[in-house]
């Protein structure tokens, strides 16, 4: 009896190193990523762009989720196809500086000019050092995304003004399988990732064509990072978090009728928001009246009027940093006639 009871003791503590041994490995392994970080997320960033592959890929929010099929072709001219296989079809077209979406449903083309939004599983950009800046990265162990093994790292804001986000980063490739963009508290608020991925694939410049031949009728919507001959510098934000810079500045009309509208964007490469801002209609009952809510996904939005203006926000943060952002707007004298 008393054998078999020091057997149990002896277990126990083999156990304890065991798991103690275990736990030094992996610290060990997440201080040496942390020391390497800068040379890493690079290498993440270089993968999404010198890896030709095709696979599919699940974007899911709350409890809905919509796949669509990718296909990338680093040979040559890099060039990314994305076709929705759930709901309204769209087709996107990628070549590095411009993005084409079409709707065919609505015969509509919207043309990105420049890198206005990310795509799956282009994620990570250079220059890196501002996710470094804003956020503290952890390695939090090894999972596995469409049968491949990958590096679960997370990215943690260094303020409270941003969301936390997770990657599961493949181990031979450093692709990009999933990521995740977490809530405060550590729910799940979008999650994108691969089912099935065929990687070092040979694409031909023929699979990352439209699908879309003629178009001449359709309706096209042209959007610039920098509209030209356009500077809206009596705007001033007082409150901008730190790391997010302005990448894109133009007007169009608005939609409520009131003239103008203007319309920036600002990214910390991770998150991002954007302002649009428009004449208060005058004598409006409504002019007065602060919308508020947090939408589906990870996007939150803010509504409110300042001075003569109507400032509205909406982007990947949380609810009181778009809130804090709305207040800090300023206007100089030239925009309050």
């Amino acid at each position: 009896m008393k054998l078999k009871f020091m057997t149990r003791i002896i277990s126990f503590l083999l156990l304890l190193i065991i798991t103690a041994y275990s736990t030094a490995d992996e610290l060990k392994k997440n201080q040496e990523f942390l020391r390497d970080s800068k040379a890493y997320l690079e290498s993440v960033s270089l993968a999404a762009h010198h890896l030709s592959f095709e696979g599919v890929f699940v974007v899911q929010h709350e409890n809905k989720m919509l796949a669509s099929k990718i296909v990338h072709c680093a040979n040559g001219q890099e060039m990314t196809k994305i076709n929705t296989l759930d709901g309204l079809p769209r087709e996107i077209i990628s070549d590095g500086e411009q993005v084409k979406s079409f709707f065919p449903a609505y015969h509509s083309i919207r043309l990105e000019q420049g890198q206005i939004r990310r795509l799956f599983p282009d994620l990570i950009t250079s220059p890196v050092e501002s996710y470094l800046t804003n956020y503290k990265l952890n390695y939090l162990g090894d999972d596995r995304v469409a049968t491949r093994s990958c590096h679960v790292i997370e990215f943690i804001p260094k303020d409270n003004l941003r969301y936390p986000h997770v990657f599961c980063i493949d181990n031979e490739t450093n692709l990009v399988l999933r990521a995740s963009t977490l809530g405060e508290n550590n729910e799940p608020l979008i999650t994108s990732f691969f089912t099935e991925i065929k990687l070092d694939k040979n694409v031909s410049h023929a699979e990352v064509t439209p699908s879309y031949k003629d178009t001449k009728n359709w309706q096209v919507e042209n959007i610039k990072l920098q509209s030209e001959g356009t500077n809206f510098n009596d705007i001033n934000i007082g409150r901008l978090p730190d790391g997010f810079k302005k990448i894109s500045e133009f007007s169009r009309e608005s939609p409520h009728g009131s003239g103008t509208m203007i319309h920036q964007m600002y990214t910390d490469s991770l998150s991002s928001f954007s302002i649009f801002i428009e004449d208060a209609q005058p004598n409006s009952k409504t002019a007065h009246t602060i919308i508020s809510k947090i939408l589906q996904n990870s996007l939150s939005f803010y509504s409110a009027q300042v001075n003569n203006h109507v400032v509205t926000v909406v982007g990947d943060l949380p609810l009181n940093s778009i809130k804090e952002i709305v207040s800090s707007v300023t206007f100089s004298r030239s925009s309050n006639r």
